[in-house]
């Protein structure tokens, strides 16, 4: 699977991660980083 995310914004979503307070952003960002890289999300329903 190819990336679609460039470089910086890759770099900006993590240091928005680190900072996040709200923890179901900070999941959602960490969903965006991990499909970028090619994972795959599972569902616990």
């Amino acid at each position: 699977m190819q990336r679609f995310l460039k470089e910086e914004d890759r770099v900006a979503l993590r240091t928005q991660n680190l900072q996040e307070k709200n923890l179901r952003v900070a999941n959602r960002i960490k969903a965006v980083l991990l499909s970028d890289k090619g994972g795959e999300l599972s569902s616990n329903c």
